[in-house]
C-alpha cells in the first residue's frame, strides 16, 4: 500500500528523451510491481508455515507485519534518499536488497532465518515504491500526470491482489520456497535492465536527515506494533506492556522534535485541519482490516474448511479486483457528489460485511464467503481513493509534500497494526473457547479457530461502526 511522495524536494531534474522516458517508467514500474508481490505472497501459505516451522498464528503474522513496517519506515526518509542518492543507485541498491532476501527467504530452514529475508526484501520495496511515484512527478508533464498516476496506482496495487493465487498455484505443484524462485529471476532480470539502460533523471543534492527522529520513530512505531502482536498469545505481560509504554514514549518525543526542529521529517503541523486528522484516521482503519482480512480469512479458509492454497486465493481474487477498479471510480463519484456520499457508503458497506463475516462457522459455503468478500472490497475500494482525493487535495499548496509523507507513513504503519492486532483478538478469542477444554479433540481446536475468526470481525466490525459515524460529519472543504 503505497501514495505518492513528497513534492517539494529541490532536486535538479534531467530531462531525458520520450523514449527514455518510457524505457526508465516501464522499468520502475515492473520492479515496483515485482517488489509489492512479495508484500501478501505468503500470506496464502501461514497455514503451511506454521505447521512446518510449528509456530502458532500470532507469530506467523509477523511475515507480513514486519515486511509493511519495515518499509514503512524507509519511506520516511524515502525523500531524503531520493535526493540524496541518484535514480540508478537508488535502484540498484533496492534491487539488492529484493534479491538478497528473496535468497534468504528460499533457503530459509526455520522462522528466524525466513524473517530476516523478509527485512532485508522489505528495505528495498522501501527504496522502490516512493521511487516510482516521485520519477512519475519529474517526468510526466502535468497535464498527463494524473492518468499516469491512475496507471501505475493500479499496477501497484493490484501486484497484492494477484500475489496470493500466484503463491497458491505454485502451492498446488510445489513447495512455498518455490515461489522465491520465480520473483528471483525476474529480480536479476529487472537488475541486468537497470544496469544496461536506466539513466539518472535527479542531480543528487545534500540534504539534511534528523537520524534521532527515525530511530524514535523506528522504537515508536515498533514498540506500538510488538505490543499489540504479542496481546494475543501472551495477554497483559511484561513482555506486551514494556514495549508499548516504549512506543508511546518514544512516540511523544517523537512528536515534540517534530514540532520544534528547523526540518522535521514529518511536518506534524498539518495536522491542525480536521479534514486532514479525520482522513488519516479513516485511512489506517481501512488499511488495518482490510490487513486482518487477508491474514485471517485464508487462515480460515485452510485450517476451518480445508480448502487447498489455491481455492483459497481464487476465493481472495474478485473482490481483490474489484477493489482495484473501484478505487478508480471513487474518485469521480467523489468529485460530483463530494466526500460525504462516497467514504460513508464505502465504510458502511465495510462494516455491515464484517458483521457477516463474525458469523462464519465450519460449514459456510464458499459462495458466501466470496460474495461478502465482494461486498467488503467494493466498500473498502470507494474509501480508498476518495478519501486519499479529499484528505491530501483540500491542503494548501504548502502542506501537500508533509500530507502525503503522513499518509504514506501511516498507512504501513496501520498495516502493520491491523496485522498484529488482529491476529491477537483471534488468538484471544481461539484460547478463550480452548481454556475450559481438557485435551481438546481437532474438531474443538476447528471449532475454536473459527470462534477466533468470528471475534476478530467483530472488533473490526465496531471498529468500523465508530469510524462510519465520525465519517457523518465530512464536507466538501474548499481547498485554501
Amino acid at each position: 500500500m503505497s501514495s505518492t511522495q513528497n513534492e517539494n524536494y529541490t532536486i535538479k531534474k534531467i530531462k531525458p528523451s520520450k523514449s527514455t522516458t518510457q524505457r526508465i517508467l516501464i522499468l520502475l514500474l515492473v520492479g515496483g510491481f515485482m517488489s509489492m508481490l512479495n508484500e501478501t505472497a505468503l500470506n496464502i501459505a501461514f497455514p503451511h508455515i506454521m505447521a512446518q516451522f510449528h509456530i502458532s498464528a500470532g507469530t506467523v503474522q509477523w511475515l507480513t507485519t514486519i515486511y509493511v513496517y519495515v518499509s514503512g519506515i524507509v519511506f520516511l526518509i524515502s525523500a531524503f534518499l531520493i535526493e540524496r542518492f541518484s535514480t540508478r543507485k537508488l535502484f540498484l541498491a533496492s534491487m539488492g536488497f529484493l534479491i538478497a532476501g528473496t535468497i534468504l527467504a528460499f533457503f530459509s530452514p526455520n522462522f528466524s532465518v525466513l524473517f530476516a529475508g523478509r527485512v532485508i526484501q522489505a528495505i528495498g520495496t522501501g527504496i522502490i515504491v516512493p521511487l516510482v511515484f516521485n520519477t512519475v512527478l519529474i517526468l510526466i508533464p502535468p497535464e498527463r500526470r494524473g492518468a499516469t498516476m491512475g496507471m501505475v496506482t493500479l499496477v501497484v496495487m493490484f501486484a497484492p491482489t494477484i500475489a496470493p493465487v500466484i503463491m497458491g498455484f505454485i502451492m498446488g505443484y510445489v513447495d512455498w520456497h518455490w515461489f522465491f524462485v520465480l520473483v528471483f529471476v525476474c529480480f536479476i532480470v529487472i537488475a541486468i535492465a537497470g544496469i544496461s539502460f536506466l539513466t539518472n533523471v535527479t542531480e543528487v543534492g545534500r540534504p539534511k536527515l534528523d537520524f534521532f527522529s527515525v530511530i524514535l520513530a523506528a522504537i515508536g512505531f515498533g514498540g506500538v506494533v510488538i505490543s499489540l502482536g504479542g496481546m494475543g498469545d501472551n495477554g497483559l505481560s511484561l513482555s506486551v506492556i514494556i514495549p508499548l509504554i516504549v512506543g508511546i514514549i518514544s512516540l511523544v518525543i517523537f512528536a515534540i522534535r517534530q514540532l520544534t526542529i528547523e526540518h522535521p521529517i514529518l511536518d506534524l503541523r498539518t495536522f491542525k485541519y480536521p479534514f486532514f486528522s479525520m482522513g488519516i484516521i479513516i485511512t489506517m482503519t481501512n488499511v488495518m482490516i482490510v490487513f486482518a482480512m487477508v491474514i485471517i480469512l485464508p487462515i480460515y479458509l485452510q485450517s476451518a474448511l480445508g480448502i487447498t492454497s489455491f481455492i483459497a486465493s481464487l476465493v481472495l481474487l474478485p473482490g481483490g479486483i474489484l477493489n482495484c477498479v473501484l478505487s478508480l471510480v471513487s474518485g469521480r463519484i467523489y468529485d460530483g457528489h463530494g466526500p460525504k456520499l462516497v467514504i460513508s457508503s464505502g465504510l458502511a458497506i465495510m462494516c455491515i460485511s464484517m458483521v457477516l463475516f463474525s458469523f462464519l462457522s465450519v460449514s459456510t459455503f464458499l459462495t458466501v464467503i466470496v460474495l461478502l468478500l465482494i461486498c467488503f472490497f467494493i466498500g473498502t475500494g470507494l474509501v480508498m481513493a476518495a478519501n486519499q482525493t479529499h484528505t491530501l487535495g483540500n491542503l494548501p499548496p504548502q502542506s501537500y509534500a508533509s500530507g502525503s509523507a503522513i499518509m504514506t507513513t501511516l498507512q504501513q504503519v496501520g498495516g502493520a497494526i491491523g496485522s498484529a492486532l488482529f491476529v491477537s483478538f483471534m488468538s484471544f478469542g481461539q484460547n478463550n473457547y480452548l481454556q475450559n477444554l481438557v485435551n481438546p479433540t481437532a474438531t474443538q481446536q476447528v471449532q475454536a479457530l473459527v470462534s477466533g475468526v468470528d471475534f476478530a470481525f467483530l472488533i473490526g466490525a465496531v471498529v468500523l461502526g465508530v469510524v462510519f459515524v465520525l465519517s457523518l460529519f465530512l464536507k466538501r472543504e474548499t481547498p485554501t
